[in-house]
């Protein structure tokens, strides 16, 4: 049981949660922005769509594991200089991405945007904010999250008008140099909350009979399910994020236009994630997180049946508002169930798994629309990797409702 739980949530804690949601922001965005670079670089050097995607595939899950040795590290030290090393492998991939040449250069690239770039800033600042706060984590990590789709919507939309203006090469680097005028001074106002490094120590030095009364769940378990839920959720939500644009731009729909589907989703993501935030402080993320994954289930395969940019439009809106509270969902949970201590380090775990997925779902698109010259397979695909995160998930819910009254936010996070 965390030892701040009383610490009032100050103003500063909410500050952070901006500053968090920017710097998380451009790095997730850089990393989908594949979506609006993916046709200009096949036109450039004839790959196929489904060998270019998995550079992003790479990335994802490069990302997933380096988010569990920068989870660790922040969990170990502090927050502030493994964000400012991030920043710096952020930008100089952007660097190195623009003067590519080679298919292999591509996916070592996007390895190191994922695994040094963008996992130094998920994992640890989510972590972070979560620890700022107690009566309003739920929220306050949705607020962060929110922020984030912005950067995830607005990215690959400026990447898109960039490209159009000069070449996919100098957006790569403009993408790099705004990342590092940007994010650098933002880093440095990065601080942990007062006492979190006590509260760690007290945290490793629990019984385990007192975790075990804490936790009804062992926290190692916890983890282990809620990334498997994770694995399967972002498989359905890597379709959409890498070839929601291709899909549309197959229809006839222009290039610009079709990167507004991707600025849609996030935009009605930034409502989506503090909305399931909110709604994961009174029901428990683990509903929450559910809810979230039936939405995005039922509406994926639907992208397949738009033929008109209003209906990609409205499609996007709708589908962007549910997935977004997916990923809230599953952050609260770790914040809820699992000890300050290892947050950091279960955050990168999860993370993992999550952008694994993204990769699979993203790759396993390009994959079978090679095959088979459609998206009707892929999409189907993705609403059956859905359907096992549904199951998994409501597994957990069953579980704790067993156990005990879990489903209310816990008490003991």
């Amino acid at each position: 049981m965390d030892s701040d739980r009383d610490r009032p949530e100050s103003r500063y804690a909410w500050f952070l949660v901006v500053v968090a949601s920017v710097i998380m922001g451009m790095g997730a965005g850089a990393l989908i922005s594949i979506a609006t670079f993916l046709k200009p670089i096949i036109a450039d050097f004839g790959w196929l769509r489904g060998e270019t995607s998995l550079g992003y595939m790479a990335g994802a899950i490069a990302m997933g594991f380096g988010g569990i040795g920068m989870g660790y590290l922040s969990d170990r030290y502090s927050t502030r200089p493994v964000v400012v090393v991030g920043i710096l492998c952020l930008g100089g991939s952007m660097f190195l991405l623009a003067s590519q040449s080679a298919l292999w250069q591509f996916y070592l690239y996007y390895c190191i945007l994922g695994g040094f770039g963008a996992s130094a800033l998920d994992a640890p600042l989510l972590a972070n904010v979560g620890n700022w706060f107690n009566r309003n984590k739920g929220l306050a990590i949705g607020l962060a999250m929110a922020g984030r789709a912005l950067g995830q919507g607005f990215v690959p939309f400026g990447s898109g008008l960039l490209i159009s203006a000069s070449g996919w090469r100098d957006a790569y680097a403009t993408v790099g140099i705004i990342s590092l005028v940007v994010l650098l001074p933002l880093a440095f106002f990065i601080r942990n909350p007062p006492g979190l490094q006590e509260a760690k120590k007290a945290s490793r030095k629990v019984s385990a009979s007192d975790q075990a009364e804490a936790y009804p769940m062992p926290p190692k378990l916890v983890v282990a399910w809620l990334s498997g839920a994770g694995l399967f959720c972002c498989i359905c939500m890597g379709t959409a994020m890498v070839h929601a644009v291709a899909i549309a731009q197959d229809t006839g729909i222009d290039a610009n236009k079709a990167a507004g589907i991707i600025m849609l989703i996030y935009i009605s993501g930034f409502f989506g994630r503090i909305a399931f935030g909110k709604l994961s402080d009174h029901i428990g993320g683990i509903r929450s997180y559910w809810l979230a994954s039936f939405g995005q289930t039922v509406l994926i395969f639907w992208f397949t049946q738009m033929q008109s940019l209003a209906g990609f439009y409205v499609h996007a809106v709708i589908f962007g508002f549910f997935m977004a509270g997916v990923m809230t969902g599953l952050i609260v949970c770790v914040r809820e169930l699992t000890p300050v201590h290892m947050r950091g380090m279960s955050n990168g775990i999860v993370v993992l798994l999550a952008w694994t997925g993204m990769g699979i779902g993203g790759y396993q698109a390009g994959f079978f629309f090679d095959l088979s010259g459609s998206y009707v397979i892929p999409y189907a695909n993705a609403a059956a990797a859905g359907a096992v995160n549904l199951i998994i998930g409501g597994a957990l819910y069953f579980y704790f409702r067993r156990k005990s009254a879990v489903l209310e936010p816990f008490e003991a996070a």
